[in-house]
């Protein structure tokens, strides 16, 4: 939670701000009114990626890397740790090579 003299500079900044760079302004009341309604800023026919997205394999692969850094990291273990780093690089490289997978009642 901010402080009220926190919330006062923040608004200081903010008024400085519009005055100083209106363009500035206008692209981020943009972005924020595009996050809102869940355009995508893309533009049409894209698609937005993700880990989740890209289907169950990467998603286990990335959970599977996750735990095994943090079991090195507990045990202190190198080896153990570079092995969750190149499961979740694994990962990441299958999620980035596969396509999206096709969801439920989806045309």
């Amino acid at each position: 939670m901010l402080s009220e003299r926190e919330i006062r500079r923040l608004h200081e900044i903010e008024v400085q701000l519009r005055l100083t760079d209106p363009r500035l302004v206008r692209r981020f009341s943009a972005l924020g009114a595009a996050r809102r309604s869940g355009r995508l800023l893309a533009g049409p026919g894209t698609h937005q990626r993700s880990m989740h997205g890209a289907g169950p394999l990467p998603t286990a692969l990335l959970g599977l890397a996750l735990v095994v850094l943090l079991l090195g990291a507990v045990t202190v273990n190198v080896p153990v740790v570079v092995t969750g780093i190149v499961v979740a690089a694994l990962a990441l490289g299958v999620a980035a090579t596969t396509g999206p997978q096709p969801r439920p009642g989806a045309a």
